[in-house]
């Protein structure tokens, strides 16, 4: 796999951290990053030719990157969740969304046991930077992030602020008596480095066949299956009857 990383914060350099802990990783490419030394399996690059996928943590100024990105026909993986691009108008798969809010739920819903029966309710629910609620729908996460108030963002879905160091995303199943609950708590720059890691190595590998711009969730199997090849620890309980 040969990975171009375009890092602009820590969750980029993070990202970087876990590609380079993959044995199958032949190089990872240093987007604007001049002054890098040159390694055998990384180093600067001012060209996206020739690599398997793009990706990048950046927020804004992203036009020189997919306009490089297009020209070589090469898949751009973004963090963000709006590149603001129309779907329909990239001739490249563009990838976006790559992260703990918007994908890494989505991923545990693939679980084994998440799956729920047609009598089973799913729940979705993740962290956001903020200062926790103080009121609203209860959200379940592994320790330490624990027991949080949330705010529905949509039917099955609950977002809620945490102001510490970490991030969370859990699956609640519930019905015939029986929840069952599948998370993961973890440092935040991590975990989001995590999510957009495993995001860019499955797009290297076809994973999001369709070109514009499509949501990393898109691929929520795929994702989770990587995620769990890089280590993720996934937390998973079941009440008593």
């Amino acid at each position: 796999m040969r990975i171009v990383l375009d890092a602009t914060s820590e969750v980029g350099q993070r990202a970087g951290r876990v590609l380079m802990a993959e044995g199958d990783l032949d190089f990872l490419g240093l987007w604007d990053a001049a002054g890098a030394p040159r390694q055998r399996r990384s180093g600067p690059v001012d060209d996206v030719a020739g690599f398997d996928v793009v990706v990048t943590d950046r927020t804004e100024h992203l036009h020189d990157l997919l306009a490089h990105a297009a020209v070589a026909g090469t898949p751009v993986v973004m963090w963000i969740d709006d590149a603001g691009i129309p779907p329909g108008r990239s001739t490249i798969p563009l990838i976006v969304g790559a992260n703990v809010g918007s994908a890494l739920g989505d991923a545990l819903s693939h679980h084994p046991m998440a799956r729920p029966s047609t009598d089973e309710v799913m729940t979705i629910a993740w962290t956001e930077p903020g200062r926790p609620r103080r009121r609203g729908v209860a959200a379940a996460f592994p320790d330490p992030v624990g027991m949080v108030w949330s705010k529905e963002r949509g039917p099955g879905r609950l977002a809620a602020r945490t102001d510490g160091e970490w991030a969370a995303a859990s699956v609640v199943i519930e019905g015939d008596g029986e929840r069952r609950i599948v998370g993961v708590s973890d440092h935040a720059a991590h975990l989001e480095g995590l999510v957009l890691a495993a995001t860019a190595w499955i797009a290297g590998e076809g994973a999001y066949p369709s070109t514009g711009a499509q949501p990393a969730a898109n691929a929520g199997a795929e994702l989770l299956d990587r995620l769990m090849n890089m280590e993720l620890d996934v937390a998973a309980w079941r009440s008593s009857n």
